[in-house]
C-alpha cells in the first residue's frame, strides 16, 4: 500500500504560521507609526479656532507672565503728555493676522506703526452720556461700557470730544491688543479669567470696565466685555497696500469690529478674530445676507478712542 507524504508537514505548517504572524506584527507596528506621525503633523499647526475652550487652570499652566512694558527715557515726555484716560503706545513693527484660523484673518503680514495714544478703558456709559446727553445701552451703569452704538454715533461723539478721540485703525487695535505678544491672547494660548469677561464668567452681562487685569501696555478689556468698532472698512482677507500705518480699503460696505464680548466663547476672543457690521447698524441683524441666523452674542458693541501723536 502506498502512503503519500502530505505536501505540508506539521513542522512546515508551524513555520508557515510563524512567518505569517511575524509579517502581521511588522505591518501593525508600521501602520501605528504612520498614524502617530500623521497625528503629530495634524497638531503641529492647529487652527486656533479649534483649540479647547479652556479652564482657568489650563490658562495658568500654558500662559506666560504679563510684564508691563517699560517706557523708554526718550518717550517719557510723550507718555506724560497722554490725554486723560489714555496710555502711550510706542510704535513698532509686528506680524498682523494669522495663517491658521479663518480666511479673513489671512495672510500674516508685517505692519509698522507710528506712536499713538489709546484709551485704557472702553468708553463708559458715564463718559458717553456726559458728551452725548443720552445712554443707548441695554445694560445700565455708569462704569459699564456703552453699547448699542453704531459707527455714525461714534463720529458724532468724536466731533463733540474736541479732537481727543478717533477710532483706532484695525492695525493699531491689534498691535495694542497683542501687547508685544505673538500668542493667541496677550498672555498665552489658553483662556485665563484673570483678564477677560466672557461666557464662562460674565453672568450674561457687561461688567465694569477695568475690573480685570490689563495687558502689557496697561489696556483693559481688549478682549471680552463688549466688541469694539475700529475705523477700517472690512474686506474678506488682507490686501497689502502699504506696510506703514495701514488704514484698510478706501471704501466698503461694512466696518470691522474686534475683540469679542462678555457673551463670546473663548475662541472668539482670540486677538486676530474679525467680524464686520454696516456702519449704520447698532446690532447685528438676526439674519445675514447668506441666510444664517445671527446669535445675540454679537449685539454688544462699544469702542475706545485713539489719538495720533504729531
Amino acid at each position: 500500500m502506498l502512503c503519500f507524504q502530505p505536501f505540508i508537514t506539521p513542522t512546515k505548517t508551524m513555520h508557515f504560521f510563524q512567518k505569517i504572524t511575524l509579517l502581521a506584527l511588522i505591518f501593525f507596528l508600521f501602520a501605528c507609526s504612520d498614524k502617530s506621525a500623521d497625528k503629530a503633523d495634524d497638531t503641529s499647526h492647529p487652527s486656533f479656532s479649534e483649540l479647547p475652550e479652556i479652564a482657568e487652570e489650563a490658562g495658568q499652566a500654558f500662559g506666560q507672565a504679563v510684564v508691563p512694558i517699560a517706557i523708554l527715557p526718550e518717550d517719557q515726555e510723550k507718555a506724560d503728555n497722554a490725554p486723560e484716560g489714555m496710555v502711550f503706545i510706542k510704535g513698532g513693527c509686528f506680524i498682523m493676522g494669522n495663517d491658521y484660523t479663518q480666511a479673513d484673518e489671512k495672510p500674516e503680514h508685517e505692519v509698522c506703526l507710528s506712536d499713538f495714544y489709546m484709551d485704557k478703558f472702553e468708553i463708559t456709559q458715564a463718559r458717553w452720556e456726559k458728551v452725548m446727553g443720552f445712554n443707548p445701552s441695554k445694560f445700565s451703569g455708569p462704569d459699564l461700557p456703552v453699547e448699542q452704538v453704531n459707527y455714525h454715533d461714534i463720529q458724532k461723539f468724536k466731533k463733540k470730544s474736541g479732537g481727543n478721540c478717533r477710532l483706532p485703525t484695525e492695525a493699531e487695535w491689534e498691535y495694542a491688543a497683542r501687547g508685544g505678544a505673538d500668542t493667541r491672547y496677550f498672555w498665552g494660548n489658553m483662556a485665563n479669567e484673570d483678564y477677560i469677561w466672557y461666557e464662562e464668567n460674565s453672568k450674561k452681562s457687561t461688567q465694569p470696565v477695568g475690573s480685570k487685569a490689563p495687558n502689557q501696555l496697561g489696556l483693559y478689556d481688549m478682549m471680552g466685555n463688549v466688541w469694539e468698532w475700529v475705523d477700517d472698512w472690512y474686506e474678506p482677507y488682507y490686501k497689502m497696500r502699504t506696510k506703514d500705518n495701514p488704514t484698510g480699503p478706501a471704501t466698503g460696505e461694512s466696518k470691522v469690529v474686534r475683540g469679542g464680548s462678555f457673551y463670546s466663547s473663548a475662541g472668539a476672543l482670540r486677538i486676530t478674530n474679525r467680524i464686520w457690521l454696516h456702519p449704520k447698524n447698532k446690532v447685528f441683524p438676526k439674519v445675514t445676507t447668506y441666510g444664517q441666523i445671527m446669535n445675540e452674542v454679537f449685539n454688544y458693541i462699544g469702542f475706545r478712542c485713539a489719538k495720533s501723536i504729531p
